[in-house]
């Protein structure tokens, strides 16, 4: 939560350099989200019956998975003439969110296993923060359109077990990466607007042992559909 509150502190920062040469106004809202997140995990693991370290690459396990999710947002916008804004905002995702969960065979390496079972893993999502950028175009009517390009904070629970190897895994890390997309606004009225946006997210790396020190690896990727509503004030 400290790190989210250091990137509510940086927007807060770069609002205030600029508010005295633009007109401003705030909005807050909310978002619905769908999407589709898509991985290639990998292990390292020590053959102890060769005294070898082998990778095994999980990617046709792993896969893809589908998931929706809800956000709230805070924005400023300051307003260069009558056909752009550029907005600063922070989007944040209060609730945990599951995003993946599988269960596959798997074969152990170790000397004394008797040699296959079911790997079972879990990846849950939680304090998963956006702070971006998104210059808006007014075309006329109350629409305009808009692109987005952000920085992606995150933290990342993997839980699991492997009946093959006898191991457990409950381990923490960071996500981070960055968010860019595009869509359209349409302002129902001078103080609410509604939002359509797509978006394509990289993360970083993710890493994590098991009981066994068996050393996992994954990257994502999330494409996404958002609809939001907001207010202007």
């Amino acid at each position: 939560m400290k790190k989210i509150t250091k990137l509510a502190s940086i927007a807060l920062l770069l609002t205030s350099v600029t508010s005295t040469a633009f007109a401003d106004n705030w909005n807050i809202g909310a978002s619905a989200s769908y999407g589709n997140i898509d991985g290639t995990a990998s292990d390292t693991q020590l053959d102890n019956r060769t005294s070898t370290t082998v990778a095994q690459t999980r990617g046709a396990n792993s896969g893809d998975a589908d998931f929706p999710f809800a956000s709230i947002f805070i924005e400023y916008a300051k307003t260069m003439d009558k056909d752009l804004d550029i907005i600063i905002g922070l989007d944040y995702v209060p609730f945990k969110a599951e995003i993946d969960s599988k269960s596959f065979a798997d074969t152990s390496l170790e000397a004394a296993s008797t040699g296959t079972g079911t790997r079972q893993a879990k990846l849950e999502l939680e304090n998963y923060a956006t702070l971006y950028l998104q210059p808006t175009y007014k075309i006329g009517g109350g629409t305009a359109v808009f692109g987005k390009v952000g920085y992606i904070h995150g933290d990342v629970k993997i839980s699991g077990s492997n009946t093959a190897t006898g191991s457990t895994i409950n381990a923490t890390d960071t996500l981070n990466g960055y968010v860019v997309g595009l869509g359209v606004q349409h302002n129902i009225n001078k103080n609410v607007f509604v939002r359509l946006e797509g978006s394509y997210t990289d993360h970083d790396s993710v890493t994590a042992t098991d009981s066994k020190s068996t050393k996992f690896t994954a990257d994502s990727e999330i494409i996404a559909g958002k609809l939001s509503i907001g207010y202007s004030f």
